[in-house]
């Protein structure tokens, strides 16, 4: 799809991403749609009268990892230029008394032994987070293991809730057979539905 340069609407992709993605049940298509919204910024969406319109270009999604890498490499570049920097003004005392407080190299400026060994450890840490952003960001794309483990994670919790009708049917039930209750009334007491709607797996 990303190679075909398209618009489509929500009903579009719920026939479509099926046919395209085997397994996918056409129950699991918005909430899969939403997540890589919200999750990646991988698809785009945009209100066009009273409908919502969906893509997802491959250069867009080349070029947002790709800006995101670049705005963290010259990041990551700053803070190692402001490292060396304070290291040469630390390195500049490590051969004198190591006072805590003492002038700049070109004498202008007095400065702190302390902040200047806090300052360093901060950029460090800094420079560490960066970084792991920057390779992260570097091998992020939306594959078909990624799509499999949100398929997936979606299946989970509808079992989940299968689960949990079944049980208050099982609930239900007893009641019915202890002590007589008719279920509809438990159901009209507690809000309870008289069918659940079926999701299909």
């Amino acid at each position: 799809m990303q190679d075909e340069y398209s618009f489509y609407n929500m009903k579009e992709l719920e026939k479509l991403i099926p046919k395209k993605c085997a397994g996918v049940s056409p129950m699991l298509v918005k909430d899969l749609i939403q997540q890589m919204i919200d999750e990646d910024g991988l698809i785009c969406v945009e209100k066009c009268g009273n409908i919502n319109v969906y893509w997802c270009f491959k250069n867009q999604i080349i070029q947002k990892v790709y800006d995101s890498c670049e705005r963290l490499k010259g990041q990551i570049e700053a803070k190692e230029k402001e490292t060396i920097q304070i290291r040469e003004n630390l390195r500049s005392t490590c051969n004198g008394d190591r006072k805590e407080v003492f002038m700049s190299g070109d004498g202008k400026t007095k400065l702190s032994r302390q902040e200047l060994l806090k300052a360093n450890r901060e950029i460090e840490e800094k420079i560490k987070t960066l970084q792991s952003e920057y390779n992260r960001l570097s091998q992020t794309r939306w594959d078909k293991k990624k799509i499999d483990e949100k398929k997936q994670a979606l299946n989970d919790n509808v079992r989940k809730l299968e689960v949990i009708t079944d049980n208050i049917d099982i609930i239900i039930d007893y009641f019915r057979a202890k002590y007589g209750v008719e279920p509809k009334s438990i159901r009209q007491e507690l809000e309870i539905p008289e069918d659940f709607p079926h999701i299909e797996i």
